[in-house]
């Protein structure tokens, strides 16, 4: 009998809700890239950068050639809760991509979204979408905010 209730007792005992780990949620860097700009967020900035291509548009070729006339460097303003918004948005958009019917022709419409934390980078591109802001809700965010802060390419 008693080596019946030791044994009752062990499983009832291995039997109970270990308490949960909680998994951080852990960020350096978020991006957003399209062809001619990169927006970058860091965790412990109060500002995002921009860094846009000014590109030579007299060039037209199939599919297009593009010639690097001058880099601009950004640097704008940020509140800690637009970027736990971006972070949100943008961590959704890759661990559930939105697979989307949007097509378009000339390579239009390319976005590359970013979540970067240490040595790790997880990554999610939608290209020739046209517009990107309308892949999904996620993305429709993403755009707007940013367009709120500076001018966004499409491409």
């Amino acid at each position: 009998m008693r080596i019946q209730s030791l044994f009752i007792l062990s499983l009832m005992l291995s039997c109970t809700k270990q308490p949960e780990k909680r998994v951080e949620d852990t960020w350096e860097k978020l991006q957003v890239n399209t062809l001619f700009q990169e927006i970058t967020i860091e965790k412990n900035s109060d500002s995002l950068e921009v860094q846009s291509i000014v590109w030579d548009k007299q060039i037209f070729d199939n599919p297009p050639k593009y010639i690097i006339e001058d880099t601009i460097i950004t640097k704008v303003f940020i509140s800690k809760l637009e970027k736990d918004s971006l972070k949100k948005w943008i961590k959704s958009s890759i661990v559930e991509p939105k697979f989307t019917n949007l097509s378009a022709s000339d390579q239009i419409g390319n976005v590359e979204l970013k979540y970067i934390d240490r040595n790790t980078t997880l990554s999610c591109q939608y290209n020739s979408v046209g517009e990107w802001d309308k892949v999904s809700e996620n993305t429709a965010k993403i755009y707007e905010l940013l367009s709120s802060k500076t001018e966004l390419s499409q491409q």
